[in-house]
Protein backbone atom coordinates (compact mmCIF):
# COMPACT_ATOMS: atom_id res chain seq x y z
CA UNK A 1 0.00 0.00 0.00
CA UNK A 2 3.07 2.21 0.03
CA UNK A 3 3.23 4.67 -2.86
CA UNK A 4 6.43 5.82 -4.54
CA UNK A 5 7.10 9.47 -3.82
CA UNK A 6 6.74 11.45 -7.03
CA UNK A 7 8.19 14.91 -7.54
CA UNK A 8 5.12 16.61 -9.00
CA UNK A 9 3.67 20.09 -9.29
CA UNK A 10 0.24 21.18 -8.06
CA UNK A 11 -1.47 19.63 -11.11
CA UNK A 12 0.15 16.23 -10.49
CA UNK A 13 2.41 16.71 -13.49
CA UNK A 14 5.62 14.88 -12.70
CA UNK A 15 8.71 17.08 -12.53
CA UNK A 16 11.63 15.17 -14.01
CA UNK A 17 15.33 15.93 -13.83
CA UNK A 18 16.83 15.44 -17.24
CA UNK A 19 20.34 14.95 -18.49
CA UNK A 20 21.97 18.40 -18.37
CA UNK A 21 21.30 20.16 -21.65
CA UNK A 22 18.84 17.54 -22.93
CA UNK A 23 15.13 16.91 -22.19
CA UNK A 24 15.74 13.23 -21.37
CA UNK A 25 15.43 11.47 -18.01
CA UNK A 26 16.38 7.85 -17.29
CA UNK A 27 15.67 5.90 -14.10
CA UNK A 28 14.79 2.47 -12.71
CA UNK A 29 11.86 1.59 -10.47
CA UNK A 30 11.69 -1.45 -8.18
CA UNK A 31 8.57 -2.66 -6.37
CA UNK A 32 9.22 -4.64 -3.19
CA UNK A 33 8.33 -4.75 0.50
CA UNK A 34 11.29 -2.49 1.22
CA UNK A 35 10.58 0.17 -1.42
CA UNK A 36 6.99 0.82 -2.54
CA UNK A 37 3.94 -1.08 -3.77
CA UNK A 38 2.65 1.20 -6.52
CA UNK A 39 3.15 4.50 -8.32
CA UNK A 40 0.03 6.61 -7.93
CA UNK A 41 -1.86 8.50 -10.65
CA UNK A 42 0.28 11.13 -12.35
CA UNK A 43 1.12 12.45 -15.80
CA UNK A 44 3.97 14.14 -17.61
CA UNK A 45 4.58 16.07 -20.79
CA UNK A 46 7.28 13.59 -21.81
CA UNK A 47 6.85 10.53 -23.97
CA UNK A 48 7.70 7.49 -21.86
CA UNK A 49 9.39 4.25 -22.89
CA UNK A 50 9.74 1.44 -20.34
CA UNK A 51 11.09 -2.10 -20.36
CA UNK A 52 10.22 -4.54 -17.57
CA UNK A 53 13.37 -6.15 -16.19
CA UNK A 54 11.84 -8.32 -13.46
CA UNK A 55 8.39 -9.74 -12.73
CA UNK A 56 5.24 -8.42 -14.36
CA UNK A 57 4.03 -4.84 -14.20
CA UNK A 58 0.51 -3.47 -14.68
CA UNK A 59 0.11 -0.04 -16.24
CA UNK A 60 -3.29 1.63 -16.05
CA UNK A 61 -3.72 4.51 -18.50
CA UNK A 62 -7.14 6.00 -17.77
CA UNK A 63 -9.56 3.05 -18.06
CA UNK A 64 -7.12 0.99 -20.14
CA UNK A 65 -4.95 -1.67 -18.48
CA UNK A 66 -1.79 -3.21 -19.91
CA UNK A 67 0.02 -6.13 -18.29
CA UNK A 68 3.69 -6.19 -19.26
CA UNK A 69 5.89 -9.19 -18.33
CA UNK A 70 9.68 -9.12 -18.06
CA UNK A 71 11.43 -8.61 -21.38
CA UNK A 72 8.53 -6.58 -22.80
CA UNK A 73 7.89 -2.87 -22.76
CA UNK A 74 5.40 -0.05 -23.11
CA UNK A 75 5.19 3.36 -24.78
CA UNK A 76 3.04 6.00 -23.03
CA UNK A 77 2.01 9.06 -24.97
CA UNK A 78 2.47 12.59 -23.69
CA UNK A 79 0.03 13.90 -21.03
CA UNK A 80 -1.61 10.55 -20.29
CA UNK A 81 -2.77 10.08 -16.69
CA UNK A 82 -1.48 6.71 -15.53
CA UNK A 83 -0.79 4.46 -12.54
CA UNK A 84 1.71 1.59 -12.16
CA UNK A 85 1.88 -1.45 -9.91
CA UNK A 86 3.35 -4.97 -9.92
CA UNK A 87 1.03 -7.86 -10.73
CA UNK A 88 -0.02 -10.15 -7.88
CA UNK A 89 1.79 -7.97 -5.32
CA UNK A 90 5.14 -9.58 -6.23
CA UNK A 91 8.44 -7.78 -6.65
CA UNK A 92 9.01 -6.25 -10.06
CA UNK A 93 11.33 -3.77 -11.75
CA UNK A 94 11.41 -1.66 -14.89
CA UNK A 95 13.68 0.83 -16.61
CA UNK A 96 12.27 4.08 -18.01
CA UNK A 97 13.38 6.70 -20.48
CA UNK A 98 11.24 9.86 -20.42
CA UNK A 99 11.88 12.34 -23.22
CA UNK A 100 10.16 15.58 -24.11
CA UNK A 101 8.70 15.83 -27.61
CA UNK A 102 10.75 18.94 -28.26
CA UNK A 103 13.91 16.81 -28.11
CA UNK A 104 13.19 16.21 -31.79
CA UNK A 105 12.81 19.85 -32.83
CA UNK A 106 15.28 20.98 -35.42
CA UNK A 107 17.63 23.86 -34.68
CA UNK A 108 16.44 25.84 -37.70
CA UNK A 109 13.50 23.88 -39.13
CA UNK A 110 10.54 21.97 -37.64
CA UNK A 111 9.80 19.86 -40.72
CA UNK A 112 10.76 16.53 -39.12
CA UNK A 113 9.08 17.46 -35.81
CA UNK A 114 5.85 18.25 -37.66
CA UNK A 115 6.01 15.01 -39.63
CA UNK A 116 7.08 12.53 -36.95
CA UNK A 117 6.16 14.00 -33.56
CA UNK A 118 2.98 16.07 -33.94
CA UNK A 119 1.00 13.07 -35.31
CA UNK A 120 1.55 11.27 -31.99
CA UNK A 121 0.83 14.29 -29.82
CA UNK A 122 -2.46 14.80 -31.62
CA UNK A 123 -3.48 11.14 -31.65
CA UNK A 124 -6.13 10.79 -28.97
CA UNK A 125 -6.66 7.12 -29.88
CA UNK A 126 -3.08 6.26 -28.88
CA UNK A 127 -2.71 6.70 -25.11
CA UNK A 128 -0.19 3.88 -24.98
CA UNK A 129 1.14 0.85 -26.84
CA UNK A 130 2.60 -2.39 -25.54
CA UNK A 131 5.93 -3.39 -27.10
CA UNK A 132 6.17 -7.16 -27.45
CA UNK A 133 9.31 -9.28 -27.49
CA UNK A 134 7.44 -11.79 -29.66
CA UNK A 135 7.32 -9.36 -32.59
CA UNK A 136 10.56 -9.14 -34.57
CA UNK A 137 10.12 -5.47 -35.49
CA UNK A 138 9.39 -4.56 -31.86
CA UNK A 139 12.20 -6.66 -30.40
CA UNK A 140 14.79 -4.28 -31.81
CA UNK A 141 13.27 -1.43 -29.79
CA UNK A 142 13.42 -3.58 -26.65
CA UNK A 143 17.04 -4.58 -27.32
CA UNK A 144 18.02 -0.93 -27.60
CA UNK A 145 16.17 -0.13 -24.37
CA UNK A 146 18.09 -2.93 -22.64
CA UNK A 147 21.31 -1.40 -23.89
CA UNK A 148 20.21 2.00 -22.57
CA UNK A 149 19.53 0.47 -19.15
CA UNK A 150 23.04 -1.02 -19.09
CA UNK A 151 24.63 2.28 -20.14
CA UNK A 152 22.66 4.13 -17.47
CA UNK A 153 23.67 1.58 -14.85
CA UNK A 154 27.39 1.70 -15.68
CA UNK A 155 27.63 5.48 -16.24
CA UNK A 156 30.91 5.35 -18.12
CA UNK A 157 32.49 8.53 -19.50
CA UNK A 158 30.14 10.42 -21.86
CA UNK A 159 27.30 8.00 -21.13
CA UNK A 160 24.85 10.91 -21.38
CA UNK A 161 25.56 11.35 -25.08
CA UNK A 162 25.15 7.63 -25.63
CA UNK A 163 21.71 7.72 -23.98
CA UNK A 164 20.58 10.68 -26.06
CA UNK A 165 21.83 9.03 -29.24
CA UNK A 166 19.99 5.82 -28.34
CA UNK A 167 16.69 7.70 -28.00
CA UNK A 168 17.01 9.04 -31.53
CA UNK A 169 17.72 5.52 -32.80
CA UNK A 170 14.82 4.02 -30.85
CA UNK A 171 12.36 6.67 -31.97
CA UNK A 172 13.26 6.00 -35.59
CA UNK A 173 12.28 2.35 -35.09
CA UNK A 174 9.32 3.11 -32.82
CA UNK A 175 7.43 5.70 -34.85
CA UNK A 176 6.41 3.34 -37.69
CA UNK A 177 5.16 0.84 -35.11
CA UNK A 178 2.99 3.18 -33.07
CA UNK A 179 1.76 5.46 -35.84
CA UNK A 180 0.00 2.55 -37.58
CA UNK A 181 -3.20 1.08 -36.26
CA UNK A 182 -4.85 2.68 -33.27
CA UNK A 183 -6.25 1.27 -30.07
CA UNK A 184 -9.86 2.09 -29.13
CA UNK A 185 -10.31 5.80 -28.47
CA UNK A 186 -9.27 6.99 -25.04
CA UNK A 187 -8.93 10.76 -25.03
CA UNK A 188 -6.57 12.60 -22.76
CA UNK A 189 -8.89 13.72 -20.06
CA UNK A 190 -8.29 16.92 -18.17
CA UNK A 191 -11.30 16.17 -15.95
CA UNK A 192 -9.66 13.10 -14.42
CA UNK A 193 -6.53 15.12 -13.70
CA UNK A 194 -8.71 17.81 -12.14
CA UNK A 195 -10.45 15.34 -9.80
CA UNK A 196 -7.17 13.70 -8.78
CA UNK A 197 -5.53 17.06 -8.11
CA UNK A 198 -8.48 18.16 -6.01
CA UNK A 199 -8.42 14.98 -3.89
CA UNK A 200 -4.64 15.05 -3.51
CA UNK A 201 -4.59 18.70 -2.48
CA UNK A 202 -7.60 18.47 -0.13
CA UNK A 203 -7.23 14.98 1.41
CA UNK A 204 -6.28 16.36 4.84
CA UNK A 205 -9.60 18.20 5.15
CA UNK A 206 -13.14 16.82 5.50
CA UNK A 207 -14.00 15.87 1.93
CA UNK A 208 -17.42 14.74 0.73
CA UNK A 209 -18.71 13.37 -2.55
CA UNK A 210 -20.67 16.60 -2.93
CA UNK A 211 -17.43 18.59 -2.67
CA UNK A 212 -15.66 16.51 -5.32
CA UNK A 213 -18.64 16.43 -7.69
CA UNK A 214 -19.16 20.17 -7.42
CA UNK A 215 -15.49 20.81 -8.12
CA UNK A 216 -15.66 18.63 -11.23
CA UNK A 217 -18.93 20.19 -12.38
CA UNK A 218 -20.75 16.83 -12.25
CA UNK A 219 -23.68 15.36 -10.36
CA UNK A 220 -22.91 12.95 -7.52
CA UNK A 221 -23.90 9.89 -9.52
CA UNK A 222 -22.12 11.00 -12.69
CA UNK A 223 -18.96 11.83 -10.75
CA UNK A 224 -18.92 8.37 -9.17
CA UNK A 225 -19.60 6.63 -12.47
CA UNK A 226 -17.00 8.65 -14.34
CA UNK A 227 -14.21 8.12 -11.79
CA UNK A 228 -14.90 4.37 -11.57
CA UNK A 229 -14.92 4.05 -15.38
CA UNK A 230 -11.58 5.87 -15.66
CA UNK A 231 -9.67 4.30 -12.76
CA UNK A 232 -11.42 1.08 -11.80
CA UNK A 233 -11.78 2.40 -8.23
CA UNK A 234 -14.56 4.17 -6.42
CA UNK A 235 -13.90 7.72 -5.28
CA UNK A 236 -14.20 6.65 -1.65
CA UNK A 237 -11.72 3.77 -2.09
CA UNK A 238 -9.20 6.05 -3.77
CA UNK A 239 -9.53 8.76 -1.12
CA UNK A 240 -8.96 6.22 1.69
CA UNK A 241 -6.02 4.71 -0.17
CA UNK A 242 -4.44 8.10 -0.74
CA UNK A 243 -4.88 9.16 2.89
CA UNK A 244 -3.28 5.94 4.11
CA UNK A 245 -0.37 6.30 1.66
CA UNK A 246 0.30 9.81 2.99
CA UNK A 247 0.12 8.52 6.56
CA UNK A 248 2.90 6.01 5.81
CA UNK A 249 5.25 8.93 5.16
CA UNK A 250 4.34 10.50 8.51
CA UNK A 251 4.74 7.19 10.36
CA UNK A 252 8.19 6.72 8.83
CA UNK A 253 9.64 10.22 8.86
CA UNK A 254 7.99 12.05 11.80
CA UNK A 255 7.46 11.61 15.53
CA UNK A 256 3.78 12.54 15.39
CA UNK A 257 1.42 10.43 17.48
CA UNK A 258 -1.02 8.06 15.77
CA UNK A 259 -3.86 10.41 16.70
CA UNK A 260 -2.06 13.39 15.20
CA UNK A 261 -1.31 11.46 12.01
CA UNK A 262 -4.94 10.35 11.67
CA UNK A 263 -6.06 13.96 11.92
CA UNK A 264 -3.30 15.19 9.58
CA UNK A 265 -4.42 12.94 6.72
CA UNK A 266 -8.15 13.59 7.10
CA UNK A 267 -9.53 10.70 9.17
CA UNK A 268 -12.31 11.61 11.57
CA UNK A 269 -10.90 9.54 14.44
CA UNK A 270 -7.89 7.48 15.43
CA UNK A 271 -9.97 4.30 15.74
CA UNK A 272 -11.41 4.71 12.22
CA UNK A 273 -7.91 5.37 10.84
CA UNK A 274 -6.51 2.30 12.59
CA UNK A 275 -9.34 0.12 11.30
CA UNK A 276 -8.86 1.28 7.70
CA UNK A 277 -5.07 1.03 8.01
CA UNK A 278 -5.29 -2.58 9.25
CA UNK A 279 -7.61 -3.49 6.38
CA UNK A 280 -5.28 -1.97 3.78
CA UNK A 281 -1.83 -2.80 5.20
CA UNK A 282 -2.54 -5.87 7.33
CA UNK A 283 -1.16 -4.40 10.53
CA UNK A 284 -1.80 -1.44 12.83
CA UNK A 285 -0.11 1.96 12.38
CA UNK A 286 1.87 1.40 15.60
CA UNK A 287 3.13 -2.01 14.46
CA UNK A 288 3.98 -0.61 11.01
CA UNK A 289 6.05 2.19 12.55
CA UNK A 290 7.86 -0.24 14.86
CA UNK A 291 8.76 -2.66 12.05
CA UNK A 292 9.84 0.19 9.75
CA UNK A 293 12.19 1.60 12.40
CA UNK A 294 13.63 -1.87 13.06
CA UNK A 295 14.35 -2.35 9.35
CA UNK A 296 16.07 1.04 9.19
CA UNK A 297 18.27 0.22 12.21
CA UNK A 298 19.37 -3.12 10.77
CA UNK A 299 19.88 -1.84 7.20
Amino acid sequence: MKSKLINADSSRQEITRGIPGFPLTCYSSHFSNDTYDYIDWHWHIEFQLCIVTEGTVLWQIGPEQMTVPAGNGIFINSQQVHRVQPCQCSSASFFCADFRPDLFRGATDDTLYNEYVLPLLGNKSLPAKKISSEENNQREVLDRLKSMAAVFENKAACYEYELVGSIFQIYGKLFPLISKGSRPACARDARLREILVYIQSSYSQPLSLDDIAAHAGLSRSECCRYFKSQTGQTLFAYLIQYRISKSLELLTFTDKTISQIAQSVGFSSQSYYTDRFRTAIGTTPTEYRKHTLERCQTA
